[in-house]
């Protein structure tokens, strides 16, 4: 044989291409400070480095930051120590930034004497191995999960707990930080959610925020469309699809990554749906609904499980209470029956069966033991006089073609012992196939009663007797308590009057008395004084009087169309200038402001007034308002105002003053009620701003609180018509003597006769005079000219003055008519309501202010007016 030839040893190129073919692995050699001597084709397709990136560079950058001084060194110890070092799975870091999986050891290498001149490092890529691993170890957790859940939702009854199972579960599952079931119940608006549990979050966390609507987003789960999942849920199109269009609201959860899967029963119901979310981005993969799915197949079955459990329990709870209510029920009537002392029957027609219990038997005059028949005990056992009554009564009620009813009352005679008793028996037919199979009912003893009726009847035929005795002597009681009380109402009344005008005659009186004196002295000097003061005590008296008419509803009014924002801004600078520049005055008149009927003076007066006493209610300043709006009142707000339901306008004066309590605001109404000193005020200011609003159809209610100020509203209907133009006409001059124009003067007072004419003549007309309604009258019926009409309202001889207007203008359409009146006969006037071409002027008149109406309505009358 030949001998074998020595082998050869591989050189370095061959070693290096040995190296280079081992491309699943990394192979690197370094020296003795870690520094890379070499790096194979493995290394560079595993880490992404090439050769010449790294040689002469250390090993630390393929381990985590922070990790690879420290890990290289110790790998290095221990190949110098026992040989080989490393050897422990881990990440490494690529030359892209990723990481590998992967496992590797260091080993010295020696030189030929055996000295370590550098190391060996071997690295195998772990990744793929890794990955594996971890799913199989997903899947086993997840289905550790599951089976879980699975077996707790198993042994559980209630919602809640196993919803909560579910949704924790879920949580677990998919790594989400949060989760939540909603039930698919939606609100009227068909647009919300019902949450029912949460997980991963508290319950506050929800607390302030709407349940989510059917939006883009929400609706494929609750319809049961699929599976819902997003990486980042705020940029799906999806997403903020619904109005505000913001997505979720400030302070809201946060939420990136979504996934949602639907609930749904075996019918096909989608009874919910589990929604799981985490702030970061792409948590959820297609692992994560895959367990997710099965989740909610398990959650429906345990769902409809215990819906069909809880609807168990419910219709045996509701059969168990019925049976007890049952039994309740027949208890508490028995004992009601045995309470009430009442007998019960029960009838078979078709067997001619009779049953009775105790109470109806002794009822009959039975003993307990006794049996009964139809025939030998109830009709036997009933009065001869009422037996063929009930009888019939009781054909009747068994009649298919009749009520199946029986109310009836009739006497009994006791089979055994004889007694008469008064029965009430009462019954109800059963009927089947168009026949009466049974007749059931109750008796109860009257007798006691009827006893008591029959004593009543005679009680009542001497009851009524009294009765109308007691109704008049209360009836005359009453009229005296009014009588009494009108009388100290009048009494008030007459006290403060007799004391107001017994101050103003004495200043009358007393300039009159002066002026006498003086005049028959001859003395003239300064009587001027005197006549002045008997003249503003005589206007002090007539607004008196004026007062306490609109108080008593009886003035005469001039009621006009009315734009009232236009009478309150017309008036602001005379109230400013009234309550003083302490106080701020702020008119607010409402835009599109109704007009209303309403005597313009009197109104003008009534607000000053208010003013006024706004400004005493403001010692130290204050603001003073003036509001007017429109007020529709439906029937309770004119309940409460004491008007009839409409429309009106309302005037209201607020101030800021000290304010009035309730007790006192009760009153202010009141004539002569004040609470100012003696002195400041006559208390009719109120009443008769009340009694002119009423009078005009309207109401005056007052608001305040003390302390919180005051707030006074006048009511006035509103006018439909139009406003006339309020220009104030130039007054003419009195026509010179000579005009030819006669004014007839009706009045039964001979000094208001004797003035009205002089002022005629002075003015140059011609004066007819008339004392009396019937003497006037024939003259307005003859031929005589007559231009114009002057006439009281009140006057003798069975006629008024308006009568009379009345009558003369059947004869005289034309005719002008100025009715002199002192106030009370408003009723005679009209209630303010006058025809056109009439008008008023009220006692005491000035001279100049009569002349001046007589010129203007003759004037007038020539100009075709």
């Amino acid at each position: 044989m030949r001998k074998p030839e020595p082998s050869r040893a591989i050189s370095a190129d061959e070693w290096r291409q040995i190296v280079d073919g081992a491309v699943g692995t990394a192979i690197i050699t370094t020296d003795l400070e870690g520094r890379v001597t070499s790096w194979n084709e493995g290394a560079s397709r595993m880490l992404g480095w090439t050769a010449s990136d790294v040689l002469g560079e250390t090993l630390e950058r393929l381990f985590p930051p922070g990790e690879g001084a420290s890990a290289l060194r110790q790998e290095m110890t221990d190949a110098l120590t026992v040989g080989r070092g490393g050897g422990t799975e881990g990440w490494r870091i690529c030359r892209d930034g990723s990481q590998i999986w992967a496992v590797g050891e260091m080993s010295p290498i020696r030189d030929r004497a055996g000295a370590v001149v550098g190391f060996t490092k071997i690295l195998h890529d772990r990744t793929k191995s890794r990955e594996a691993q971890e799913a199989i170890s997903e899947e086993r957790r997840a289905l550790e999960i599951l089976n879980r859940a699975g077996s707790a939702l198993a042994a559980k009854t209630d919602l809640q707990e196993l919803v909560q199972i579910v949704t924790d579960a879920g949580v677990e599952l998919t790594g989400a930080e949060f989760g939540a079931f909603f039930y698919n119940v939606e609100n009227e608006a068909g647009e919300s959610y019902m949450l029912y549990t949460l997980s991963g979050a508290p319950a506050e966390a929800f607390s302030k925020f709407p349940m989510p609507r059917n939006t883009a987003v929400f609706a494929p789960t609750f319809s049961g469309e699929g599976i819902v999942r997003s990486d980042d849920i705020t940029r799906d199109p999806r997403y903020g699809q619904n109005a505000p269009r913001k997505g979720m609201p400030e302070g809201h959860l946060p939420v990136r990554s979504y996934l949602a899967v639907p609930v749904i029963s075996r019918s096909g119901e989608v009874i919910g749906g589990l929604f799981f979310g985490h702030a970061d981005i792409g948590v959820f993969d297609a692992r994560s609904e895959r367990g997710l799915e099965g989740l909610a197949a398990e959650a429906a079955v345990a769902i409809d499980n215990a819906r069909l459990f809880q609807a168990l329990e419910r219709e045996l709870t509701q059969r168990r209470k019925a049976e007890s209510e049952l039994a309740d029920s027949e208890a508490r009537l028995r004992l009601a029956t045995e309470a009430a002392e009442i007998g019960t029957w029960d009838y078979h027609p078709a067997s001619n069966e009779l049953r009775w219990d105790v109470r109806c038997k002794q009822l009959f005059g039975l003993s307990p033991e006794a049996a009964v028949t139809y025939a030998g005990s109830f009709i036997a056992g009933i009065h001869p006089d009422d037996r063929e009554r009930a009888d019939e009564a009781v054909r009747r009620a068994i009649d298919p073609e009749g009520t199946g009813r029986y109310d009836i009352e009739y006497r009994t005679i006791g089979i055994e012992d004889g007694r008469q008793r008064w029965i009430s028996a009462s019954g109800r037919a059963l009927f089947d196939a168009d026949q009466g199979t049974r007749f059931v009912g109750t008796v109860i003893d009257i007798t006691e009663r009827k006893a008591t009726e029959d004593r009543l009847h005679q009680l009542n035929e001497r009851l009524e007797e009294r009765v109308e005795a007691e109704i008049r002597k209360r009836a005359e009681a009453e009229e005296a308590l009014r009588q009494s009380q009108k009388m100290e109402a009048i009494g008030q009344l007459t006290g403060g009057i007799a004391h107001d005008f017994n101050n103003l005659l004495a200043g009358i009186i007393g300039s009159l008395e002066i002026i006498e004196r003086r005049i028959s002295e001859g003395r003239t000097e300064g009587i001027e004084r005197f006549i002045n003061g008997a003249q503003t005590s005589a206007q002090r008296a007539a607004a008196l009087t004026q007062r306490l008419l609109a108080f008593s509803r009886r003035q005469t009014l001039d009621p006009k169309p009315t734009d009232v924002n236009r009478l309150v801004f017309g008036m602001e600078d005379l109230i400013a200038r009234t309550v003083g520049p302490a106080i701020k005055v702020e008119v607010v008149g409402a835009a599109g402001l109704w007009p209303t009927r309403i005597d313009t003076v009197q109104l003008e007066s009534a607000l000053l007034n208010l003013a006024i006493n706004a400004r005493d209610a403001m010692p130290d300043g204050g603001k003073l308002t003036i509001e007017t709006a429109n007020k529709w009142l439906d029937n309770r707000a004119g309940r409460e105002r004491d008007l009839p339901p409409g429309q009106y306008i309302s005037v209201c004066v607020t101030d800021t003053g000290t304010g009035i309590s309730k007790d006192i605001a009760d009153r202010i109404f009141d004539p002569f009620f004040t609470t100012k000193p003696i002195g400041r005020g006559t208390g009719l200011g109120l009443s008769m701003i009340h009694g002119f609003v009423r009078q005009s159809g309207g109401q005056v209610r007052v608001y305040s609180e003390p302390g919180q100020g005051t707030t006074m509203c006048l009511y006035l209907p509103r006018y439909s018509g139009d406003v006339m133009d309020d220009t104030v006409a130039v007054e003419s001059p009195i026509p010179e003597t000579g005009a030819g124009e006669t004014v007839l003067v009706i009045d039964d007072e001979p000094t208001v006769r004797m003035l009205i004419v002089e002022v005629l003549e002075e003015a140059g007309y011609v004066a007819l005079e008339a004392e009396d309604g019937p003497s006037g009258l024939k003259i307005l019926q003859s031929d005589v000219r007559v231009d114009l009409l002057i006439t009281d309202v009140g006057l003798p001889g069975g006629m008024n003055g308006r009568q009379i207007a009345d009558a003369a203008r059947v004869g005289r359409p034309d005719l002008k008519v100025l009715f002199v009146t002192g106030f009370a006969e408003n009723a005679a006037v009209g209630n303010g309501h006058l025809e056109a071409g009439m008008e008023v002027i009220t006692k005491p008149f000035v001279m100049t202010e009569l002349a001046n109406k007589i010129t203007d309505m003759i004037e007038h009358r020539h100009s075709g007016a």
